[in-house]
């Protein structure tokens, strides 16, 4: 299955905003170290606290479940090549739901089963996503109502699998396309 030039777009934006932390072109174990430090610093997590161990084990294991999945030479690094086949192939529904989820639950930090802009603010922020750019992102996908798993989980699917630029799930990882 070949990918359009706007999912890929989006694909690359994820990789290169969300995982690939270090700049080195790849994703590897190391980025989702430096993510977790990302993430304690910016919520105040110290190493050895509970959450910091729930987040550190949590990132740990999307890290486990995308090297399974994507990484097909098993040499422990993902490739923009392998990372783009992993969104290509509806083979991995797994790994695919187990980062929806995570993604949710790391964003809706006071549990209540919503995602506010306090909420989604965060997470970009610790991820170097402009101010200007996540408010922008939130007024498209926060149309649709309180952000819940189901509205999520919309938004999602529009994200990685709709070649429509303009979609509102486009926003969701705090960059607006078309």
């Amino acid at each position: 299955m070949s990918l359009s030039a706007v999912r890929k777009a989006k694909l690359d934006y994820v990789f290169d905003t969300f995982f690939d932390i270090n700049g080195d072109g790849s994703i590897e174990q190391n980025d989702f170290e430096l993510a977790i430090e990302n993430i304690a610093k910016i919520r105040n997590y110290k190493a050895g606290d509970e959450t910091y161990k729930n987040v550190s084990s949590q990132f740990l294991s999307i890290w486990e479940k995308l090297r399974q999945y994507a990484d097909k030479d098993k040499n422990n690094v993902v490739t923009r090549d392998e990372w783009h086949n992993l969104w290509a192939e509806p083979l991995n529904d797994e790994w695919k739901q187990l980062y929806m989820k995570f993604m949710f639950s790391l964003q809706d930090t006071s549990g209540d089963g919503t995602i506010d802009w306090e909420e989604f603010s965060s997470v970009c922020k610790s991820f170097k996503v402009t101010d200007d750019d996540a408010k922008k992102s939130f007024e498209v996908i926060s149309k649709a109502g309180d952000i819940d798993i189901k509205v999520y989980e919309t938004l999602w699917k529009d994200y990685f699998g709709s070649d429509d630029a303009k979609a509102a799930g486009n926003s969701i990882f705090g960059k607006c396309f078309g």
